[in-house]
């Protein structure tokens, strides 16, 4: 009879990647094994430099970030990473706005420099016991015989033998690469199927130009025509400047060019030469990957695929997986049926997937018709409607639980109201 796969007393756990989904898994192995009295190794392998390497992200933490790591990794958001406190949110359509005011039960939204608070996280880990090793992975080996069953970690720094191994590198290609290749034999480990390709530069400022310009709001676009590949944009003030960030199936730099000489993006910038710009490529996922844990592994993170379609929620996201995952690995063990209960408590994470996409969907298509300025303008005076706004463009609530929630036959006759003026009617005057 095989041998059940458990954690014991000396066992290793490798973890690939110290962004936040790895930092939290670590975390919790640690404080999950000391609760059962375990003596267990972590070693995280992460090659970047926090304090150096740029992460092509916008650095948003929204509700409920702060509440997960008090509650569940015993930490506290220090004061000093956090650039500035976001209260508000202004939607832009293409000829129209409305600012998007929430009631603040959810808690706060800080932007904050990810880098910082990547690093953070990360030393959190290393002070609680967890192994930092600062080198790249460049394989794994899942060894099953009559004399081993482990997990073989090859790395420019050595070699590692580990009881499991977790994945929490993100989108990197090799190591999503490397996953698909040890498992293709066994459960067979497939990387998310779509992304969203993103764009990212950054506009110094003063603060006297951020707090008249844009205060504590953060502007999103939703705009069709000249940047009609673009599906959402978004400006970001922060302490000493602004960020900048587009997305979308097909976007390139040069929509990222476009979006910034669109009136409604000029206006909140400070004057600026594009050829001093730096742009920042990347890309996050929006369905989800295949059978993403398996006999001594798990994936956490990006690397799952588990982002809302429309708002990814990226570091809520990889902060949950990850403590979920290894809460799993600690108090039920490290085979796949063990595992599928971390999918089963990431559940609520799959069921807003095609909420999400259907909400995706019909923006694109309202924005390209000209039916989402006069949504802008019915949100103005219908406060279900403006809630939902609020809602889905800050990510305080699953759009499975917005559509629920809001959507009544009082909305959708409204709803129908604005289709049939925008189709059947153009030219009238439109009363909501």
């Amino acid at each position: 009879m095989d041998k059940p796969l458990r954690l014991e007393n000396g066992s290793t756990v490798a973890i690939v990647g110290g962004g936040p989904a790895g930092s939290a898994c670590a975390i919790t192995l640690i404080r999950e094994a000391r609760r059962t009295g375990l003596a267990l190794k972590v070693t995280l392998f992460e090659s970047k430099d926090f304090k150096v390497h740029y992460n092509q992200c916008v650095g948003v933490l929204s509700p409920p970030l702060t509440d997960i790591l008090e509650s569940e990794l015993g930490l506290s958001l220090p004061t000093g990473l956090v650039k500035r406190e976001i209260y508000a949110y202004r939607l832009h359509s293409k000829n129209n706005e409305v600012l998007l005011v929430g009631k603040n039960t959810s808690g706060p939204t800080f932007t904050v420099r990810r880098l910082l608070f990547d690093a953070f996280l990360l030393e959190q880990a290393q002070a609680m016991g967890v192994e930092v090793v600062r080198s790249r992975v460049s394989d794994i080996e899942f060894v099953r015989s009559d004399r081993s069953d482990e997990v073989r970690i090859y790395s420019d720094s050595g070699y590692l033998r580990a009881a499991a191994v977790v994945g929490a590198f993100g989108l990197d290609e090799a190591m999503l690469s490397a996953f698909e290749r040890a498992t293709k034999n066994s459960v067979g480990y497939r990387r998310p199927s779509k992304y969203l390709r993103t764009f990212i530069t950054k506009f110094h400022a003063d603060k006297v130009f951020i707090e008249q310009k844009l205060g504590n709001i953060i502007y999103a676009f939703l705009m069709p025509d000249s940047v009609s590949r673009v599906e959402f944009g978004a400006i970001t003030p922060k302490g000493d400047h602004l960020i900048i960030n587009i997305a979308g199936r097909e976007v390139t730099s040069l929509d990222m060019d476009k979006f910034l000489e669109l009136p409604q993006v000029r206006a909140h910038l400070p004057p600026f030469d594009r050829d001093s710009l730096h742009y920042f490529e990347g890309k996050f996922p929006i369905a989800p990957a295949k059978n993403p844990y398996g006999d001594r592994f798990v994936l956490v993170g990006d690397a799952t695929g588990w982002m809302r379609p429309f708002k990814g929620k990226g570091v809520n996201i990889a902060l949950l997986t990850g403590i979920r995952a290894a809460r799993i690995m600690v108090r039920r063990g490290l085979a796949e049926e063990d595992l599928a209960q971390y999918a089963r408590d990431c559940k609520e994470l799959l069921d807003d997937y095609y909420f999400g996409v259907g909400v995706r969907l019909f923006c694109r298509w309202a924005s390209k018709n000209g039916l989402f300025d006069r949504l802008v303008e019915l949100g103005k005076i219908d406060p279900v409607l403006y809630d939902s706004l609020f809602d889905s463009v800050s990510g305080q609530a699953s759009f499975k639980d917005i559509i629920k929630r809001n959507f009544n036959r009082h909305l959708f006759k409204k709803l129908g109201a604005v289709f049939f003026a925008n189709y059947l009617r153009p030219g009238q005057a439109r009363q909501y």
